[in-house]
C-alpha cells in the first residue's frame, strides 16, 4: 500500500498514519488522478507486476548450489593417501547401497540376452575427450542421445534428469554403458553368463589384492597391472562405486614402485621378466590415465609416471623394431634380435599411449618400426615366429596371435601379414580345438581371441564358440579359475609361478570382455 501512496521524491512521511485513516474513497480517487492515475496507468502497473513476479520465478527455478568442490586424492607415498582413501571408501559405500540395479534385454532372434541385478556403475569418467557440452536427459547413468549447446548432439550421461557430457570417442564407450555391454555380448557372440563371469572374476580380484595396493607376490607390478586392465576393460576406475578403493590403491603402488626403480615399473630390474613386467604395467597406466584425466579424482604423478614408462619402452627398441631381454642390460637388451613375446607388452602399452591423445616423440614411428618387425617374423606357412614344431618356444604356434594383433591394431588393420597369420591359425583351429585339459595355452589364447575378434566373421564364431565354452565350464564358484592343462608351459599360468591363479583369471577375465572391450578394426571407428 505504502509503494502505491508515494510519488516520486516524496518521503516516508507523505501520509502519515492519523492522516490515512480519515481519508474516504472520494479522496482517494482524486489523489490517484493528481498523480497521473487512470485506466492506462492502472493496466501498465498490472503489467509490471506480472514480469516482475515471472522473473522472480524463473530466477528461482534456474539458480542451482554451487558444485562441491573435487577433492584430490594426494600423490606421494602409498601411506599417504590413507585418509583420502578412508574418504573415497566411505562414499563408494553410500553410493553402492543407493544404486540402482538395472535389468537389460536386447532382443533379436529367437533369443534374448538379459543382464539381471547386476549394479549399473557410475560413469563418471570419460577419455579422449575432443569437445565437452551439456548432453540430454539421462537416465541411471546410462548413454542416452541428446543436444547440446549449439545444436551438437550426442550421447549424454548423468543420472536422472541431469545434464550429461557428451562426445565419449568409440574406443571405450561400448565398455562404459550396460547397454550397449549387452548390445555388443549378443552382436559379437557372448551370453548373460560371460557378464555373469566377469562380474564374479572382478570380485574375486578384489579378495586378491594386498595391504600394499599391490597383486601377486612374485610379479606384483604385473600382475597388478593384468588387474587394474581386467577392471578398465569393464569400465571400473577409480570412480567405481564398487571397486574404486581398489583401482586407486592399485595405481598409487606402481607409482611407488617406478618412483623407486628410475621409472621402471618393476620391482625386479636386474630379472630379465622385468621387461614383461615394465610393458604390462605401463600399458595399465595408459588406461588409468586415458580414464582419469576427465574424471573428478587428480593422482599427481600420473601423468610423468605413464610418460616416463613409454619413454623407457621407446629407448629400448631394437634396431630391427621389436624388444629383447637379457645380455648386459639389467632391463631390456636394446641389441638383441627381438623377443616376439616381450615385444607384444610393449606394443599394447604403446598402443595405449595412442589413445591418449599424449604428445610423445618418437611414438608413432615405433609403431610403424614394430609392425615392421612382426612382418619379418612370418614363416612360409604364414604364422609368426619360428617354423618349429607345436610346444616349442617362440615358434609360430605360440606366437602367431601376439603377430596378428599387433599388425591388426597398429597397421590399422592393413598388414598383409595379418590375414596370413589368421588363416594359419584357422588351420590349426581345424586340427586341435581348444580343450582346457590337454592345450589350454591361456597366454596364447588371451591374443587368439583378441586377434580372431578383430578379423570377424566365421573364423571368429568358430574360435569364440570353443573358447568361450572352455572358459565358462572351468570357473571356479568364487570367481578364480580351475588350473588348466596346455602343452606348452611358458603358455600356461604356471609361468606366474605362486602368482598362477590371479595371472590365470585376469587372462580369462580380458578373454570374456573382448566382446566391448575395443572396437573392431575396420568399422570405421577407433581400433585398440
Amino acid at each position: 500500500m505504502n509503494d502505491l501512496n508515494q510519488t516520486p521524491g516524496a518521503t516516508e512521511t507523505l501520509f502519515p498514519q492519523d492522516e490515512f485513516a480519515t481519508y474516504t474513497p472520494r479522496k482517494m480517487e482524486s489523489l490517484w488522478k493528481r498523480v497521473g492515475g487512470g485506466s492506462l496507468g492502472m493496466s501498465v502497473l498490472v503489467h509490471a507486476l506480472f514480469v516482475l513476479i515471472a522473473v522472480f520465478l524463473i530466477k528461482f527455478a534456474t539458480e542451482r548450489p554451487p558444485d562441491e568442490p573435487v577433492s584430490e586424492i594426494p600423490g606421494g607415498s602409498h601411506q599417504g593417501n590413507n585418509a583420502a582413501k578412508a574418504a573415497l571408501s566411505s562414499k563408494q559405500k553410500a553410493a553402492r547401497q543407493s544404486q540402482p540395479k538395472s535389468k537389460l534385454v536386447v532382443p533379436g532372434g529367437d533369443s534374448e540376452i538379459q543382464i539381471a541385478a547386476i549394479p549399473t556403475p557410475v560413469m563418471a569418467v570419460l577419455t579422449n575427450m575432443e569437445t565437452v557440452h551439456s548432453g540430454g536427459v539421462g537416465s541411471e547413468n546410462l548413454l542416452l542421445a541428446g543436444t547440446g549447446k549449439n545444436g551438437q548432439k550426442g550421447p549424454g550421461v548423468g543420472p536422472g534428469t541431469t545434464a550429461g557430457i557428451t562426445t565419449i570417442p568409440f574406443v571405450i564407450r561400448s565398455r562404459c554403458s550396460p547397454q550397449e555391454r549387452t548390445a555388443k555380448m549378443k552382436e559379437n557372440g557372448g551370453s548373460e553368463e560371460c557378464e555373469r563371469a566377469v562380474i564374479r572374476a572382478l570380485d574375486w580380484l578384489k579378495t586378491q589384492q594386498g595391504s600394499n595396493g599391490a597383486w601377486g607376490s612374485a610379479h606384483r607390478t604385473a600382475m597388478t597391472g593384468l588387474a587394474l586392465l581386467c577392471y578398465y576393460g569393464h569400465c571400473e576406475t577409480m570412480e567405481s562405486a564398487y571397486y574404486g578403493t581398489q583401482v586407486m590403491t592399485g595405481v598409487t603402488y606402481l607409482l611407488d614402485t617406478a618412483a623407486k626403480n628410475q621409472g621402471f615399473f618393476t620391482d625386479n630390474l636386474g630379472q630379465h621378466f622385468c621387461t614383461y613386467e615394465h610393458g604390462i604395467a605401463t600399458y595399465a597406466m595408459g588406461e588409468t590415465y586415458s580414464f582419469a584425466k576427465f574424471g573428478s579424482k587428480s593422482l599427481p604423478g600420473l601423468r610423468e609416471g605413464f610418460e616416463r614408462g613409454v619413454q623407457i619402452i621407446l629407448e629400448h627398441q631394437t634396431p630391427n623394431g621389436g624388444w629383447s631381454y637379457g645380455g648386459n642390460s639389467p632391463h631390456y637388451n636394446r641389441e638383441g634380435d627381438g623377443d616376439i613375446s616381450v615385444t607384444g607388452w610393449q606394443f599394447q602399452a604403446l598402443k595405449a599411449a595412442q589413445h591418449t591423445k599424449l604428445i610423445i616423440p618418437g611414438l608413432e614411428k615405433a609403431t610403424k618400426r614394430v609392425t615392421d618387425f612382426l612382418e619379418n617374423r612370418i614363416t612360409a606357412d604364414g604364422g609368426v615366429g619360428n617354423s618349429t614344431k607345436r610346444g616349442e618356444a617362440y615358434g609360430q604356434h605360440t606366437m602367431t596371435g601376439v603377430g596378428v594383433l599387433g599388425m591388426q591394431t597398429l597397421a590399422g588393420g592393413s598388414a598383409g601379414g595379418a590375414s596370413k597369420g589368421l588363416r594359419f591359425l584357422s588351420k590349426e583351429l581345424a586340427k586341435d580345438p581348444c580343450d582346457w585339459t590337454k592345450n589350454a595355452n591361456l597366454y596364447c589364447w588371451y591374443y587368439n581371441t583378441q586377434a580372431f575378434f578383430q578379423k570377424g566373421g566365421k573364423d571368429w564364431e568358430t574360435w569364440n564358440q570353443q573358447c568361450r565354452d572352455q572358459l565358462l565350464a572351468h570357473q571356479n564358484p568364487d570367481g578364480s579359475y580351475a588350473q588348466e592343462f596346455g602343452d606348452f608351459s611358458a603358455a600356461t599360468s604356471a609361468a606366474a609361478g605362486p602368482d598362477a591363479a590371479i595371472y590365470r583369471t585376469c587372462l580369462c577375465t580380458l578373454m570374456l570382455e573382448v566382446y566391448y572391450r575395443y572396437l573392431k578394426v575396420g568399422s570405421g571407428e577407433p581400433h585398440p
